[in-house]
């Protein structure tokens, strides 16, 4: 598994595409689209309704998603919304507390980036890190 180096990752809400063409021209390494902490609850789905109509039209873009929480009411649609959008090229997973968690996210085909954001978490850590899929860890030290 290739472990590109990243220096820089721009964050970009899912609930504004108008910012999306102006995060990947502005020379990051990884463009994250968030579904999660800065997309409000009511937006959600049309978050992930935005990033498909962008990804349609523009087939060339690849973009790195964090999608909701295992335990979110949207994980599963975020979940299927990646594995579903070749320009979807790897998974930031937030509050990650066991490997089988980004297990079930590896299992779309995608690169995961596990985000530790609790005591368990780093309970499990070697697991974490060890599962399939894990390209890199990522610590969410305010959550």
């Amino acid at each position: 598994m290739s472990n590109p180096i990243v220096r820089s990752a721009l964050f970009v809400p899912g609930s504004r595409p108008e910012r999306f063409a102006k995060a990947l021209a502005c020379g990051a390494d990884a463009v994250i689209v968030d579904f999660e902490d800065a997309v409000e609850e009511p937006l959600k789905v049309q978050a992930r309704e935005h990033l498909g109509r962008f990804l349609l039209a523009q087939p060339q873009v690849r973009v790195w998603v964090r999608i909701n929480a295992p335990e979110h009411p949207q994980h599963l649609a975020d979940l299927a919304f990646c594995q579903a959008h070749a320009g979807v090229v790897g998974i930031l997973l937030p509050k990650v507390e066991s490997a089988a968690q980004v297990a079930r996210v590896a299992a779309s085909g995608r690169l995961v980036w596990p985000i530790i954001e609790s005591a368990r978490g780093l309970l499990t850590l070697g697991e974490i890190a060890s599962a399939p899929g894990v390209q890199r860890l990522s610590f969410g030290g305010l959550d």
